[in-house]
């Protein structure tokens, strides 16, 4: 699991702690510092629950805490939790208001491999001549029981691109993101949608990529939090999540 930390625009000396309970019933203390910013790899070698408690403390706010929880499956191969403290003004409607109180945002992001009943195919390279979007395009089906939400809207399915250079798969070459898109529903069970890079497609010159998609089984923006509890000194923002990689290898040649 990789820890982000980190405080910003808090001038008084501030103190986490982040405490991690796992599944066989132990404590353990993941970090306990004053340092502003931090980076770190926690390895999770148990399956089952886990709480991870933040514990934040200083001289304007007081202390204040808040637990998640999150379950490895077996599934997982890679887990993502940040805890980034900041100002903002306390007033969340007037952002140019001068009156602001601390505030935490605290998430937890799974990623696991898609199931094998979610399916993707490299349909074709589009020119972009003859009004469709550039670039390659998929059909995603979906033969599980779980409807699938995209993650950017939960109707679209917009990916990224990596490009193979000497037998591996590097960049993320992405294109415009416009969620301003009119609402279309979910990918159903028993349905497929189209899918291709960014909001508008990207044109592709010719070599072998892999289509990187992510997708979700509950109806969430990837990276979007919600409010979960507030005070007058101190705001919580706070999301777990879980998002699936379904990929492609394709290929583009000269005469597509």
């Amino acid at each position: 699991m990789l820890i982000d930390y980190s405080v910003e625009k808090i001038q008084s000396t501030s103190h986490g702690t982040l405490r991690m309970l796992l599944p066989d019933g132990k404590m353990t203390i993941v970090f306990n510092d004053t340092v502003k910013q931090m980076q770190k790899e926690c390895h999770l070698e148990q399956l089952g629950e886990y709480r991870l408690t933040v514990i934040f403390s200083n001289e304007k706010s007081g202390k204040d805490s808040l637990e998640r929880t999150f379950t490895l499956t077996g599934e997982e191969y890679k887990v993502e939790t940040t805890a980034h403290f900041g100002r903002e003004p306390k007033n969340w409607f007037d952002w140019q208001s001068k009156d602001s109180i601390n505030s935490g945002r605290f998430t937890i992001t799974k990623y696991s491999h898609p199931s094998p009943l979610v399916k993707i195919k490299y349909l074709r390279n589009n020119t972009g001549e003859n009004g469709e979007f550039p670039g390659p395009q998929f059909l995603v089906k979906n033969e599980s029981k779980d409807t699938l939400y995209g993650e950017w809207l939960p109707g679209y399915f917009w990916g990224s691109l990596s490009i193979l250079v000497e037998d591996e798969y590097v960049g993320n070459l992405s294109g415009r993101i416009d969620t301003e898109f009119v609402n279309e529903p979910p990918l159903y069970p028993g349905s497929d949608k189209l899918a291709w890079v960014g909001s508008f497609g990207r044109k592709t010159y010719p070599g072998k990529y892999r289509f990187n998609l992510y997708y979700s089984t509950k109806d969430n923006r990837k990276g979007s939090v919600r409010l979960i509890s507030e005070t007058d000194s101190f705001r919580w923002w706070s999301a777990v999540q879980n998002w699936h990689l379904l990929t492609c290898e394709f290929e583009t040649k000269p005469k597509e």
